[in-house]
């Protein structure tokens, strides 16, 4: 996992990318997002988001679980 220093803002929707799996902060009311690229994001808004925050780069399911559980988002979804 490479995480990212800088704001890096990524446009929505996103492009030859998925959203692959999201979790959840109490309230629903914040969201991490894996991609099938590998890339930790931070939506916004949360739901139909027009921009990502990019967290992290070459980030595995298991790095990204640890990430979101350390980070107080407790709620997972996969996405079909």
């Amino acid at each position: 996992m490479r995480q990212v220093d800088k704001l890096v803002v990524v446009q929505g929707p996103l492009r030859r990318d998925e959203e692959e799996r999201r979790w959840y902060s109490e309230g629903a009311s914040n969201c991490l997002v894996l991609t099938r690229r590998g890339r930790l994001l931070e939506p916004q808004p949360v739901f139909a988001p027009t921009s990502y925050r990019l967290l992290a780069r070459q980030v595995s399911a298991a790095e990204a679980r640890s990430f979101a559980v350390a980070h107080r988002f407790s709620h997972e979804r996969p996405l079909p």
